[in-house]
């Protein structure tokens, strides 16, 4: 495909609605699609997805039959080992947590002796997998779409995922860190409602053991934790979602130009972005058919190719909120492309 073939097509003087991005990706794709498909199934196993858009979560449609629960059983700990279990709780001691259950219940001590020990290993191989594997593949995913959009043929390959490996790897990472620092503190309110939640939750918890268990008093405490957490996670998701498009352009101005810094991607990002968000918004909401579709129809495989007609149309999105008409141009009129482009 022919950049400039396309490139009244890709920059009008008005804004694009979400139906023309998505027709501008339709187009790129042509021919690309099975190209994209792999990449995408590559940069989601290397965690290297930027996905925007609307989550899809499932429900299994299983029902609980309470007909079988007792209504009311024996106490688990006596009163002396549940005075024990709330001492343990409030020095945070998992070891004389484990004790207290050692005798009766040898799985239930195994558990919590070995809780945070393989909390904690997990935690931190995770952490440094997402920042040092997956950070280089985001920005090489988005670099990935943005040659498809140009109609750069030649530079549509595999290889393009893997090319902040070399040059400008510190930075991709950098940007990733920054990137989901920023978003992690969105988060706070949760984490809060999960401290007060929790804390109240482990309070009546050895109480609750020592008593005599009923279903009303099993299922109050829990959904006293379950409002208070619900609560904070809608304060999170009020503050989370406009925090997000506001920097949801930084990894493809990184790719764009690989000598932009990460607190300048992100800063770059938060001035397109103004006055954006809600018609980003609305072009990652315009594919939730696509993607009930895939995940109906194809059990899920053809999210494969959905990603890449989602994130080529946000490439086309940032094409045109960055007033960029041309390969060569820059992303907004007070940069020197000299400063940030990379051969």
């Amino acid at each position: 495909m022919d950049y400039n073939q396309y490139q009244t097509t890709y920059y009008a003087t008005r804004p694009r609605k979400a139906a023309d991005f998505r027709h501008i990706a339709k187009r790129a794709l042509k021919g690309f699609w099975w190209l994209a498909a792999g990449v995408t199934f590559l940069a989601a196993v290397l965690g290297g997805l930027t996905a925007g858009g609307v989550s899809i979560g499932s429900n299994s449609g299983v029902s609980i039959d309470t007909t079988d629960i007792p209504v009311q059983s024996a106490p688990i700990l006596t009163q002396e080992e549940a005075e024990a279990f709330k001492q343990a709780l409030n020095d945070m001691n998992f070891k004389a947590m484990g004790e207290v259950f050692s005798k009766d219940y040898p799985l239930v001590a195994s558990i919590l002796s070995s809780f945070v020990l393989v909390s904690v290993l997990t935690t931190v191989v995770l952490f440094l997998l997402y920042m040092f594997v997956s950070s280089p593949i985001k920005v090489g995913y988005q670099k990935f779409c943005l040659n498809i959009l140009d109609g750069n043929r030649p530079s549509v390959t595999l290889d393009s995922l893997f090319d902040y490996f070399g040059r400008g790897y510190f930075k991709s990472v950098g940007l990733n860190f920054v990137h989901s620092f920023l978003l992690g503190l969105t988060t706070l309110p949760t984490y809060i409602a999960l401290f007060i939640g929790g804390a109240h939750l482990l309070d009546t918890l050895p109480e609750l053991l020592a008593s005599q268990l009923s279903l009303a008093t099993v299922l109050v405490p829990f959904a006293t934790f379950s409002g208070i957490v619900s609560l904070g996670s809608l304060v999170t998701a009020c503050i989370r979602i406009p925090v997000t498009y506001a920097y949801s352009m930084a990894h493809l101005i990184m790719a764009d130009y690989p000598g932009v810094g990460p607190i300048e991607a992100m800063r770059l990002s938060r001035q397109m972005m103004k006055g954006n968000k809600f018609r980003l918004f609305c072009l990652d909401f315009s594919f939730i058919g696509w993607e009930l579709l895939a995940i109906c129809c194809s059990c899920g495989l053809g999210l494969y190719f959905v990603i890449p007609y989602q994130q080529v149309a946000r490439a086309a999105f940032y094409h045109e909120v960055s007033n960029r008409t041309t390969p060569e141009d820059v992303v907004f009129p007070s940069i020197n492309p000299e400063d940030y482009y990379i051969d």
